[in-house]
C-alpha cells in the first residue's frame, strides 16, 4: 500500500481507514475501501515522490481476500459485493508470474518476480497495467512492514 508521507502519522496510529478525510482522493476507481497492488511500482506511484521530496513509505499488507469479484473495468460501485464475495480484484495486463510466489504460514501468499504479461483470460482485454486488490472491511488487513523507499529521478 502506497500513500503519501504525511499519511503515515494516520496509518500508524490507527491503521488504515476508508477514505480517511485527511488523506487526498484519488478517484475510487473501485469503490470506497483500501486498495493493495502486487507490483510494488503501482503503490510507489501512490507515494507521490518528486525530486524535491524522494523519499517515501510503501506498507506491506497481508490481505484477507476471501473470494475476489474480478473486474477488468472501473465499476464506482464495486464495494457493494455480489453475495458471497469479500472483494475485487482488478485485473491488469501484467502481474507477477504464479510460479515465482512464496508461501508463508501456510496460507499467506507473497507475489514475486519482474512483471510479465498476464495469463489470466479477461485481463487481455483490462484497462489497467497492474493488479489491484481492494477490500471493503479494513478487518480484512494485517499490517506487517513499513519499507523505506529512495526514489532515483536520473
Amino acid at each position: 500500500h502506497g500513500s503519501p508521507l504525511t499519511n503515515f502519522a494516520g496509518i500508524i496510529s490507527q491503521g488504515l481507514r476508508i477514505a480517511p478525510p485527511e488523506a487526498p482522493v484519488t478517484g475510487y476507481m473501485f469503490g470506497k475501501g483500501v486498495y493493495f497492488a502486487d507490483m510494488s511500482s503501482k503503490s510507489a506511484n501512490y507515494c507521490h515522490p518528486s525530486r524535491s521530496k524522494d523519499t517515501g513509505l510503501l506498507l506491506l499488507s497481508e490481505v484477507a481476500l476471501g473470494k475476489c469479484n474480478e473486474l477488468i473495468h472501473a465499476d464506482y460501485n464495486a464495494n457493494k459485493l455480489p453475495a458471497g464475495l469479500s472483494s475485487v480484484k482488478a485485473l491488469g495486463t501484467v502481474a507477477p508470474n504464479v510460479k515465482n510466489e512464496v508461501k508463508l504460514d501456510g496460507d499467506v501468499i507473497i507475489p514475486m518476480g519482474p512483471g510479465e504479461p498476464t495469463t489470466a483470460p479477461n485481463a487481455k482485454n483490462s484497462t489497467l497495467n497492474y493488479n489491484e486488490y481492494i477490500v471493503y472491511d479494513t478487518k480484512q488487513v494485517r499490517m506487517r512492514y513499513l519499507i523505506k523507499l529512495k526514489f532515483s529521478f536520473t
